[in-house]
């Protein structure tokens, strides 16, 4: 309908302004007679009339297109999640699938902890620059800036609806923020499970005005998705970890020249909540047991300060997340093991997946910079307090 008033309204501006135009001329000729030929005219008019009609044509087939590809990529992100239970791992398809398909550059799915709610505060974030990095964790930073998901969550709230900002340079409400590149334009939606607001659906790209209607009809529907699958995976994402054993010597992963990285990085809260890195001798320990998942062609090997790096040969990106749930379940297996030593310890995640002819320099450079986004200055923070 809409469409339709609008068509209707462009060969009415036509037809008025022709009208007007031919009454000033007659009003300027007076007595004298008008040198005109009105078949001329007519045919003028029609064309007018008939280049709004494509110009129409071409809009409602734009939109059409884009619907359409909206649809695909929506089945497409059903089919990859139908058959997993861990809610954890089907968010972290669904913001990968939302890069992929939605044109978005940076999704986050996080669930901020509520009174009596059951699931603690996670968050899944999907960066995309050139390659695509997905990263899993317990902390209540998006991006790297602790301010930053909570002035987007009490904002989604006071709007009881989604949220959808054009230029967040121009919002007033995000002048202390230092965003990073990927964020620009930024639409938020609630995730409301049971009756109660239990998460966001957050996206971002780097040009103003980004997302338009369709983008945020569809999204609506993802999220919708998103808090029945909570809804249906309650109770199985904190399910104990069954015990991992080694892959027998005989399996050997694709000879592909593709490869994918898991970045594991465990971390302790300390003082002033912030998080410190695990010290050498556990880490060392946690590294004996996630060995016996690894494939014969796979390393697991030390990065960084409190960081495991994963090198996957042959290893697809379907794939990926079967390993990723490995080296959840033995670590939750492993901190069960501890006891009451390591009450405070948490996992964060976050794998890329590498094809031919990718730079795994920098794929590391950004897995580091996503993961650690603000590690200088959170410590030059906590020694000044």
């Amino acid at each position: 309908m809409d469409i339709e008033e609008g068509i209707r309204s462009r060969i009415e501006a036509i037809l008025t302004n022709d009208a007007k135009n031919r009454a000033e001329v007659m009003s300027v000729a007076g007595d004298e007679p008008v040198l005109a030929d009105a078949f001329d005219e007519e045919r003028n008019l029609y064309q007018r009339i008939l280049q709004t009609y494509r110009n129409a044509v071409s809009e409602v087939n734009h939109i059409l297109e884009e619907n359409v590809g909206f649809l695909s990529g929506y089945y497409r992100m059903m089919e990859s999640i139908k058959e997993k239970e861990d809610f954890e791992e089907i968010c972290a398809q669904v913001a990968d699938c939302i890069l992929e398909d939605f044109g978005a550059e940076y999704c986050s799915l996080f669930f901020p902890p509520s009174p009596g709610h059951d699931i603690n505060y996670f968050c899944v974030e999907a960066v995309r620059e050139g390659q695509s990095f997905v990263r899993m964790h317990g902390g209540e930073n998006l991006l790297g800036i602790a301010e930053f998901g909570r002035i987007v969550a009490g904002m989604s709230e006071e709007s009881a609806g989604f949220l959808n900002i054009e230029d967040v340079y121009k919002d007033s409400r995000f002048n202390t923020i230092d965003f990073p590149s990927v964020v620009r334009s930024l639409v938020c939606l609630p995730i409301v499970a049971g009756g109660r607001l239990s998460g966001f659906l957050l996206m971002s790209h780097s040009r103003p005005r980004f997302f338009n209607d369709n983008h945020i009809r569809v999204l609506r529907i993802v999220a919708s998705s998103v808090a029945h699958l909570m809804h249906l995976t309650r109770g199985k994402r904190q399910a104990p970890a069954v015990p991992v054993s080694r892959p027998s010597e005989s399996a050997c992963p694709d000879e592909s020249p593709d490869f994918s990285i898991v970045l594991l990085s465990l971390e302790r809260q300390g003082p002033f909540r912030h998080a410190l890195p695990l010290e050498r001798e556990l880490l060392r320990q946690l590294r004996e047991c996630l060995n016996r998942v690894l494939e014969p062609r796979e390393s697991l090997l030390f990065y960084g300060e409190g960081d495991l790096i994963a090198i996957l040969p042959g290893t697809k990106a379907e794939s990926v997340p079967l390993k990723v749930r490995n080296f959840r379940d033995v670590f939750r297996q492993w901190k069960a093991e501890q006891g009451e030593r390591l009450p405070d310890i948490r996992l964060n995640l976050g794998f890329a997946s590498c094809e031919d002819g990718d730079d795994l320099a920098r794929v590391l450079e950004m897995a580091s910079q996503v993961m650690h986004p603000d590690t200088d200055e959170d410590l030059a923070e906590a020694s000044e307090k």
